[in-house]
């Protein structure tokens, strides 16, 4: 595309009639600088930089001799609108009412600093177009962190993103703009926004952003009636709150409380049990294998608190079996059971019936007695600012009522920034208490026989865990014995391969060392890249995956030919196939087969040039990598037995780990010293000469 001379043609368009009054809403991902940016078009702190909030704020001031609105809509923060709640996407469409008529400018705030690729761009594209598909002839692109470019051009670092960001661009008419945020005092850089935004204006022929008056009338009823639900939630629970106290009276009170975590992944269950131990007992930061124990004193009570590891947004069909016997274990590490179970859900978060239904299903792995003891905990309170939380519960609809009412009108909300604030710890406690009065002082019964099954489970695992780690261990020690110091190639060809969504292109870059660019990313064709690591040139090919359980007759003809080509891309072939396999997904016969089919596209030889890839090392902790093989069985033995006992982890959230890299590639020499030296594709075209002749 010609688009630097188009943006060119764009600045240098004629002097515009300069307007006494500007209405702007800003726009954007959840900490992308809109609310630093509108501080900086005020010239004033007006808007509050630390904190997030479910509603619209609306500041006004006079800056360069014009009257200014400003109206900042809350940011989203999920891959998908389909997950971003209702509060949140209501608030978005509402925005442009708060500056009637409508505002001149949309500004859509993009921070320069993060990667904006395809998956950003959908995102972006699903949010503005809550405000239709108008909306693009009234909207700047404005760019934050402006400071990082330093002397770079703006168009260079449009270029320099690719196609996703040039075509954000491009819809909204090649308008954008770059604040530098750290310096508040240029009010050069505003004024020239607001002359942006009066040319874009006489381009829309002296017209602000038209609102739908029905839409606006028809979300405002909702947001009432929501509103005037919630009261009703909330009267119904005080009710039966003050009926059970009535009854028992002081009784309630327990000396020691017992109580198991659980949720999806990056909901908060870290952060809620420090929370309620008011100390850090959890590793926030990272995901975990395994359940984590902590206790202390909370409230004149004896706690226990048991993590069990998160889920993802898959079914229980599709969760590793790790995953779901450490559910099913978290319970019986607090005996003789939890008196609650609290299940993390961020009310930040919208709660699809798909959320529902795994949420469910991993819930049911204790049995359904346990919704009779469970409790859920809204985590980010902090974004609901004076929202009630019953008036969230209602506006997100049959999902999220369903889950409140299976368990028994029973919630609570923490506000995790606010460790300090120890009365909704007491409160949580105090409903803790109410809900073991209703169950008549019972805790929650472990299922000893399915505990002492899983614990007979779990012993054998770790014996065989043992047992392959050190054949592992012998056999790379005699083969570094046979061959020495000469295993140092200066040169490695690796061909990436595996299933869709495994993380290939997270580990192309996690090798090729590259924070914060995506160099690859999910394609109909291969991809190659390269580098210099770790004294090493680097040449990777990443092949398009294939879908989790597809057969190889349901594989698209292109996908099976690129799997094909993609040894051919890197002459006179790869050393080595990384077959990237999931941690965080269940490991089944038909994902085996599906392997093996599109693995051997290659040839019944491929097999020992590869070496199998785990991804998501993050969520495995300290756990080893054996007992994730061991505990998801025979499909995933067999894989590692075929792959010649290769195997390396990635934890592709730590990029800067180096040192992972490097193994992978003392791996990769061991496997080629052990082929003496010979690639795949010499093999493969040693077949095929066979075969023709």
């Amino acid at each position: 595309m010609d688009s630097k001379q188009t943006r060119e043609r764009t600045d240098s368009s004629s002097h515009t009639q300069r307007l006494s009054e500007l209405r702007i809403v800003l726009l954007g991902y959840s900490d992308c600088g809109k609310s630093l940016s509108g501080n900086t078009i005020l010239g004033r702190e007006e808007f509050d930089t630390v904190g997030r909030t479910a509603q619209c704020v609306k500041r006004q001031g006079v800056v360069a001799g014009r009257h200014v609105t400003v109206v900042e809509a809350p940011g989203w923060n999920t891959v998908s609108r389909e997950y971003t709640s209702f509060l949140t996407k209501a608030e978005i469409e509402l925005s442009v009412s708060m500056c009637p008529p409508g505002p001149h400018a949309v500004l859509m705030v993009i921070d320069v600093d993060k990667a904006f690729t395809e998956i950003y761009r959908i995102s972006v594209q699903q949010h503005l177009e809550l405000l239709g598909e108008r909306v693009w002839s009234h909207t700047v692109v404005l760019f934050t962190h402006g400071d990082l470019l330093r002397d770079t051009p703006i168009e260079q670092h449009i270029e320099s993103e690719g196609e996703s960001l040039q075509w954000l661009v491009e819809k909204c008419g090649n308008r954008y703009h770059v604040l530098n945020n750290d310096k508040r005092d240029d009010h050069m850089q505003v004024t020239q926004l607001m002359e942006k935004i009066e040319k874009m204006v006489a381009a829309n022929r002296g017209q602000c952003y038209e609102m739908d008056r029905q839409r606006i009338e028809e979300l405002e009823e909702k947001w009432r009636r929501d509103e005037e639900s919630g009261k009703d939630r909330m009267m119904k629970v005080k009710r039966e709150k003050d009926s059970l106290r009535s009854l028992m009276g002081d009784s309630l009170h327990l000396a020691e409380l017992r109580i198991v975590l659980l949720g999806y992944r990056h909901t908060g269950k870290s952060s809620s049990g420090n929370t309620i131990l008011g100390r850090d007992g959890f590793d926030p930061g990272g995901t975990k294998a395994q359940c984590v124990k902590r206790q202390g004193e909370v409230a004149g009570r004896h706690v226990t608190l048991v993590e069990a590891p998160g889920w993802s947004t898959f079914s229980t069909e599709k969760s590793s079996n790790m995953t779901k016997e450490e559910i099913e274990l978290s319970v019986s590490l607090c005996p003789p059971g939890p008196h609650a179970l609290l299940l993390i859900i961020p009310a930040d978060f919208a709660f699809p019936n798909k959320l529902k239904q795994t949420m469910q299903q991993h819930l049911e792995l204790l049995g359904e007695r346990v919704w009779s003891h469970t409790i859920v905990l809204f985590t980010y309170g902090d974004w609901l600012g004076d929202i009630p939380i019953e008036q969230h519960i209602e506006s997100e609809g049959e999902s999220l009522l369903w889950l409140v009412e299976k368990c028994g009108n029973r919630y609570h909300v923490f506000d995790n920034e606010k460790r300090d604030d120890h009365l909704q710890v007491t409160q949580l406690m105090e409903k803790i208490e109410e809900m073991v009065a209703a169950n008549r002082g019972q805790c929650y019964a472990v299922e000893r026989r399915r505990v002492k099954k899983l614990e007979e489970k779990r012993r054998k695992d770790e014996k065989r865990v043992k047992d392959r780690m050190t054949k592992v261990k012998r056999k790379r020690e005699s083969l570094r014995s046979q061959i020495g110091i000469s295993l140092h190639l200066s040169e490695l060809r690796i061909v990436l391969l595996g299933i869709r969504d495994a993380g290939m292109s997270s580990s192309g870059n996690t090798i090729l060392c590259r924070e914060g660019v995506c160099t690859l990313e999910r394609t109909a064709h291969c991809v190659k890249r390269e580098g210099k690591v770790a004294g090493r040139r680097i040449y990777v090919v990443e092949a398009p995956g294939w879908l989790w359980n597809n057969t190889l007759e349901q594989t698209p003809k292109m996908t099976k030919e690129e799997i094909e080509l993609s040894v051919s891309l890197c002459s006179p072939g790869p050393h080595t196939l990384l077959l990237v396999i999931s941690i965080n997904s269940s490991f089944k016969e038909e994902h085996r087969r599906s392997v093996q089919e599109h693995l051997e596209l290659l040839g019944k030889r491929v097999w020992s040039h590869t070496i199998l890839l785990f991804t998501c090392g993050d969520w495995l902790g300290d756990t080893p990598i054996e007992q994730h093989i061991e505990s998801e069985g025979e499909s995933l033995q067999w894989l590692v037995e075929k792959c010649g006992n290769r195997y390396h982890v990635l934890n592709n959230e730590r990029r800067d780990h180096h040192m992972q890299v490097k193994q992978l590639m003392e791996k990769i020499e061991e496997m080629v010293a052990a082929n003496r030296g010979c690639s795949c594709l010499r093999l493969a075209s040693k077949n095929f000469l066979q075969a023709t002749i």
